[in-house]
């Protein structure tokens, strides 16, 4: 076997190794919790998720009665026509305790409000969550994926110029042809090129993970190609739109600001159109007040009734408002099923297509491998150009990186798919 097809199997060897765990490596599910733990996004779906859960517990503080207390101090005069004066030093403590009674459900509205916005914010919460899941996933599997190219693009250029050397020093001791250095010349440049796009690449993919996890990457050759869980994903389009109607995150928030809208026209008919009934007790110790020197002592229970109505009948204006709301709501609701649905089959179509496409440029590398292999023979023999051969290179290079690539694309489609149906979680792949 040629010498140009032992590297290439070296530089398979390599790409195999980096699935296998080094001593010192950083496989991306241990670098996942210290990136949801100090991501600020991430956190910042965390408090919103918590306020939300207090929010409910101050909506049911409306079942629960009220105190107010207010006291006073102060001097009292009062001039009488028909008695002595008085001037006292007035102290006055009131107590009031009021339980609603009935409010014709603006109270559990109010409460059924707050539980569907905290199911909102878990939701945000686990939108979130997967965004940076699927960037974090990307930018590990575009660091090997840049580094498996450059690996590619610096054998090639190192067997081209070896290429060029041979026929350079041939051209020298007469035996060879000006015009085969010269094309050799021409694919080197291409060559480096290429070298130098890789090297490009790299650092560009290296700047994407530093601005996901926050730190640099280490030593490239000690992390873990991420795998895929294959069991995690739908064995066909149905099965993935069916997944998504069931879990995906936006049609959960689209249905809940449906729900939120809905028992908004509940608590607007009932505040607009319903009194509310508060049982009321009543506690005033007072002391000099009134005139009257000593202590008193005065309660007083009853039930009031309240139903304040605007004479410009503004409340059937604004219940219609929220009843539009509501509908507007709706109409958003179905438009998310559709595009969802759109979602799920676009990302599924991208995964099979890249399966496919991978396949097919994994064969084409082994025919290019194949043919550079008799190439380099036939050259030997006589029967084969360089021209001949530099192409087969170039093919070789090209078909092998496009392969890497598609590979790569292959993962990124499949977390993709998980994403949009709400299922990519730190279990998604290993």
């Amino acid at each position: 076997m040629s010498k140009i097809i032992k590297n290439y199997l070296a530089v398979g060897v390599l790409m195999l190794g980096a699935s296998v765990t080094a001593a010192n490596a950083e496989p991306l599910p241990e670098l996942i919790p210290d990136l949801l733990n100090n991501h600020d996004l991430f956190r910042a779906a965390e408090a919103d998720a918590n306020a939300a859960s207090e929010s409910i517990e101050t909506a049911m503080g409306g079942y629960y009665p009220t105190l107010d207390m207010t006291g006073t101090y102060g001097n009292e005069q009062q001039l009488k026509p028909d008695a002595a004066d008085t001037s006292l030093v007035s102290r006055e403590m009131d107590f009031i305790v009021t339980q609603r009674i009935w409010d014709f459900g603006v109270t559990k509205a109010s409460v059924d409000t707050a539980k569907l916005e905290h199911e909102k914010t878990l939701a945000a919460l686990t939108t979130q969550r997967s965004i940076l899941l699927q960037n974090a996933f990307v930018a590990y599997v575009n660091i090997l994926r840049g580094s498996k190219i450059l690996e590619f693009a610096i054998q090639s250029e190192e067997n081209i110029k070896e290429q060029t050397e041979l026929e350079d020093s041939k051209v020298k001791s007469g035996a060879g042809l000006t015009t085969d250095v010269l094309q050799a010349k021409r694919e080197l440049a291409g060559a480096m090129a290429r070298r130098v796009k890789a090297e490009g690449d790299l650092e560009i993919a290296k700047n994407v993970y530093r601005g996901v996890f926050l730190k640099d990457i280490g030593s490239i050759k000690d992390m873990v190609s991420p795998v895929v869980m294959q069991e995690t994903l739908p064995v066909n389009v149905e099965d993935a739109i069916a997944r998504s109607m069931k879990s995906s995150p936006r049609l959960i928030s689209s249905n809940l600001d449906s729900l939120v809208s809905r028992e908004t026209v509940k608590s607007t008919y009932a505040t607009s159109y319903r009194p509310t009934i508060d049982g009321i007790f009543d506690y005033k110790l007072k002391k000099d007040v009134g005139s009257t020197i000593g202590t008193q002592d005065e309660m007083f229970a009853k039930v009031q009734v309240n139903f304040p109505f605007n004479l410009g009948m503004t409340a059937t204006n604004t219940l219609k408002a929220t009843e539009l709301a509501e509908n507007a709501a709706t109409y958003r609701y179905a438009s998310a099923i559709n595009q969802v649905e759109e979602f799920t089959r676009t990302a599924w179509q991208r995964l099979k297509t890249a399966r496919d496409r991978t396949q097919l440029l994994k064969n084409q590398a082994d025919i290019a491998a194949e043919f550079l292999e008799l190439a380099r023979k036939e050259q030997q023999l006589g029967n084969r150009s360089l021209l001949d051969v530099l192409s087969g290179e170039t093919a070789l290079i090209n078909a092998q990186s496009d392969a890497v690539s598609s590979e790569t694309d292959v993962s990124i489609a499949a977390i993709a798919l998980l994403d949009i149906m709400g299922e990519l979680d730190e279990n998604a792949f290993k």
